[in-house]
């Protein structure tokens, strides 16, 4: 499974819970809440794990799929391939 590293993550309403915040290809910002234990952590940064849809060849953006809806109301959006913890190659 793909995971997209997140800009921020903050406290969410419960002890449990985080908000992770990233940016889509164009620059809009997104936020997800999320259980705190959902995410992954290696030290420094911050992963959310993602369902990849589809990678177009051309300029390697990445169309993904959330757990569930971001704050903005989006589901599915295009990443930059660099948000990514593994290069696109190893989805191709």
């Amino acid at each position: 499974m793909a995971k997209l590293r997140c800009e921020n993550v903050s406290n969410g309403l419960r002890e449990s819970e985080a908000l992770a915040s990233f940016v889509d290809y164009s620059g809009r910002k997104h936020s997800i809440r999320v259980e705190r234990d959902f995410l992954t952590h290696n030290g420094k940064e911050y992963f959310l794990p993602i369902g990849i849809v589809h990678i177009d060849l051309k300029s390697k953006a990445v169309l993904i799929e959330l757990p569930h809806e971001a704050e903005t109301g989006a589901n599915r959006l295009w990443l930059k391939p660099e948000q990514l913890d593994e290069p696109v190659e190893e989805f191709v």
